[in-house]
């Protein structure tokens, strides 16, 4: 899985990659189909702005989350795309047999 973050008007540090990689290592283990994972930190207007766009089977899933604190904000994508991608593993391996037409 290919991990890229990318900063807009603000400096990416090293604690806030190693804070985003935990988060990212967790995702796997609710679908191994993720091919890559796109973080983007940015400040806009006085606001820390966070967005998330994986890259899954047959889909794009995107989380995003803004506010005052850039840790909280972090925080809040990732149990939103947590959330998405379990939602869309659900779907893609839906085991009920289907009617027939």
């Amino acid at each position: 899985m290919d991990v890229e973050i990318t900063g807009r008007h603000v400096d990416v540090t090293q604690v806030m990659r190693d804070h985003i990689s935990q988060h990212v290592a967790k995702l796997p283990r609710f679908d191994g189909n993720i091919q890559y994972i796109t973080v983007t930190l940015a400040l806009d207007s006085g606001a820390q702005f966070v967005e998330i766009i994986a890259k899954c089977h047959r889909a794009d899933l995107v989380a995003q989350s803004k506010g005052h604190d850039m840790y909280r904000c972090i925080e809040e994508a990732f149990a939103r795309m947590q959330r998405q991608i379990i939602r869309h593993h659900d779907k893609v391996t839906s085991h009920k047999p289907k009617a027939a037409q």
